[in-house]
């Protein structure tokens, strides 16, 4: 049964969805924007085996604000107060996109803490991350995202404002409509409305402002990644479908990191198929990498 929990820390409260399971901690953080129910094509399969927790980063879904502090290493604060809070044992981490680069950022910080990091298809690169956050494209689109944010709009209105932004996706040469994204059909518009109405619009000024590197600052995978000593698996989207770990920085991550694997699911843009509900493929990937661990 899916209890939906708040902790209360110091510095944020913390919204998350608990899955109980007499298995291995998993921990699913997603990405920016987003929120826990982001996961849920893959929860009801990966809770046969595990104790599934799935949190809203800070700002974002039911999780508290904090007015004008959004910077990418305090996700990495929240999650290690998280741990700190509610496991003795290491806990194995499942970042999507930026909830990705957070998980990362956690297994660097507190080894001890975590036992696996499962990323899926950040963008680990981060010349080629800086220089798209930068572009007028994306500030434009993240833009769009933060007039929408916490908006009071009935959602079939956000969803329609959605489906008029043109947006160019990475791998593609002309701008198209944000609603014909691979995947990208009017209830996934209904529910990424959803999520925009239950996000702080302060979460993506760093986005919309092409400030990345400000966002980004102190966040070093060349000193990071030679610290994780936990098993990695670095689940790659195609590029051409809009995936955004590029084949350089997964070369780059493999000679850094003491121990990872690299998948690459062929068929699968950015949202691993996830979105679509055909995420078998990722399973797959998961559930394999993980038996390697027990």
């Amino acid at each position: 049964m899916m209890i939906e929990k708040t902790l209360i820390t110091k510095d944020v409260i913390i919204n998350y969805a608990e899955v109980p399971s007499p298995g291995p901690a998993l921990i699913l953080l997603h990405g920016i924007p987003g929120r826990w129910q982001g996961f849920l094509p893959i929860m009801p399969d990966l809770a046969f085996r595990y104790h599934l927790y799935a949190l809203d980063l800070r700002g974002q879904g039911k999780s508290g604000r904090t007015a004008g502090e959004y910077h990418s290493r305090l996700y990495g604060k929240d999650i290690l107060s998280f741990l700190t809070h509610e496991f003795e044992e290491p806990v194995i981490l499942f970042g999507m996109s930026a909830g990705g680069l957070v998980a990362l950022d956690v297994a660097a910080q507190a080894p001890g803490r975590v036992k696996a990091v499962i990323v899926g298809d950040s963008p680990i690169d981060f010349v080629q991350l800086k220089t798209w956050m930068k572009s007028e494209e994306f500030m434009e689109l993240f833009s769009a995202f933060r007039d929408l944010a916490g908006s009071e709009k009935p959602l079939l209105q956000i969803s329609n404002e959605l489906a008029e932004i043109k947006v160019n996706i990475p791998g593609e040469l002309e701008p198209i409509r944000y609603a014909d994204q691979p995947g990208m059909d009017a209830l996934e518009l209904r529910q990424f409305a959803k999520t925009l109405s239950m996000l702080d619009p302060g979460v993506l000024d760093y986005h919309a402002e092409g400030r990345a590197d400000e966002f980004l600052a102190g966040f070093d995978l060349d000193e990071m990644l030679p610290n994780i000593t936990c098993p990695v698996l670095l689940v790659q989207g195609n590029p051409n479908l809009g995936g955004m770990m590029t084949d350089e920085s997964v070369d780059f991550a493999l000679a850094e990191l003491p121990d990872a694997t690299h998948v690459l699911i062929e068929r699968a843009g950015h949202d691993l198929l996830m979105n679509t509900w055909k995420e078998r493929s990722l399973l797959r990937v998961i559930f394999t990498f993980l038996d390697t661990l027990e």
